[in-house]
């Protein structure tokens, strides 16, 4: 039979002193002997003997003691801190300036600008925060950006919706026919700008994304008439350095048309669309509505004239940005092992990079993709970048919560 719990306690509290002033040798012989006649665990015997944030009272006589022991806190293992409070600050501004990138888009760009950030007066950080910021890794980098990112939140709506009549004249394409194709094959999509009101006139912007090189162009748009649908693909167009050959929408009516089709026919473009309800379909330019859309621009509403030119503007700034300098990551392969499923990726490389590297691509469209990644500073893009964000926000409509209002702060 074994110890009642009354006795159980008793032994406990006449081992608890000599545990406490044991050595760790000592210790475990008291605990062997303590586990063998309770039959307690190990782990919860050594906590019992511990006395872990545990109120105990003792009484005797007439009067009674309440003593509190508390944990004794050991001596911190591991590594000293490497990154102070100066270099996660610094760290926070770059990441701001360069489009909140995650750590793994995030270090190649800083090991990249790493002569950028040394001699930029608004940064004026020591050779030896510049030299930590380009030897960390990936990882660090988001755990030191993690209490940053955490206070941003977005939402969203849709406008996409299911059509008819022109279905059968244009092909579908689903999502597992892009593997490896060439340079302008793109997927395209619109965004809408309406503050969280369904109703009234307000702004739209058009995303065309390359699938082999990720070379993403925006424009915005009065509404989603065709005549603004097709001027923003002409400018477009003109702006990519090389020529598009493939356009992919989803089912939106500002798509399937006539227009568009006369357009692409004109223009010897091949066109094919999603099918219904199937974002994977056109997932390469979906990731970018967020990506390079809401994240930049936020949830407001816009809707004049003059949040529409600064809207563009901003988008002309950040495309500059985004396609000669943020990297990116294409999936290679994946592998399921069991329950889950493994991903790997290639190593990041900004948009312009991979169509320096890309054989498709001719020599003179090169030359002119290196001489303009040369006349610019990826730092003055991003502080310009910056000034447009909060012009863009003054001029929004205020007629949503503060939360609207205030969603790309």
């Amino acid at each position: 039979m074994g110890m009642s719990m009354r006795s159980r306690k008793e032994l406990t509290k006449a081992l608890v002193q000599r545990y406490r002033s044991s050595t760790r040798g000592q210790k475990s012989k008291i605990l062997d002997e303590f586990c063998e006649a309770t039959g307690y665990v190990r782990s919860y015997a050594a906590s019992l003997l511990r006395g872990y944030t545990r109120n105990r009272i003792f009484a005797g006589g007439s009067s009674a003691v309440r003593v509190v022991t508390t944990k004794k806190h050991r001596r911190a293992n591991g590594r000293p801190r490497v990154y102070g409070q100066d270099v996660q600050q610094a760290l926070a501004q770059v990441w701001r300036r360069l489009g909140y990138l995650c750590g793994k888009r995030l270090a190649p760009m800083i090991r990249d600008s790493v002569e950028a950030i040394r001699t930029d007066p608004f940064l004026s950080v020591s050779d030896e925060v510049v030299g930590m910021l380009g030897h960390m890794s990936p990882a660090t980098i988001d755990r030191l950006l993690k209490s940053e990112r955490e206070k941003l939140v977005v939402r969203g709506r849709s406008y996409t919706g299911v059509r008819g009549g022109l279905w059968d004249l244009i092909p579908i394409r689903t999502f597992g026919e892009w593997k490896d194709v060439s340079p302008g094959h793109a997927q395209m999509d619109t965004v809408g700008h309406d503050g969280g009101f369904g109703t009234g006139d307000c702004a739209f912007s058009l995303c065309l994304t390359d699938i082999c090189l990720g070379w993403t162009e925006r424009r915005g748009l009065q509404n989603r008439a065709a005549r603004w649908v097709i001027a923003a693909l002409d400018e477009i167009r003109a702006d990519i350095p090389f020529p598009i050959i493939h356009m992919h929408p989803d089912n939106g009516s500002e798509f399937i048309n006539k227009n568009l089709m006369s357009y692409c026919n004109g223009n010897h473009i091949e066109l094919s669309r999603s099918r219904p309800e199937r974002k994977n379909d056109n997932c390469y330019v979906e990731q970018k509505n967020f990506d390079t859309i809401r994240k930049l621009v936020g949830y407001a509403r816009y809707s004049t004239p003059e949040a529409l030119e600064t809207l563009n503007e901003l988008y002309r700034v950040h495309g500059l940005l985004q396609n000669y300098f943020l990297p990116s990551q294409k999936l290679i392969r994946k592998t399921r092992e069991g329950s889950k499923v493994r991903k790997y990726y290639d190593s990041p490389q900004a948009p312009a990079d991979r169509l320096l590297a890309h054989p498709a691509i001719s020599e003179e469209i090169k030359q002119h993709v290196r001489a303009r990644k040369t006349s610019l500073n990826p730092l003055e893009l991003g502080d310009r970048v910056k000034q447009l964000q909060k012009q863009l926000l003054e001029l929004a409509d205020r007629i949503g919560s503060p939360v609207q209002q205030e969603a790309v702060r």
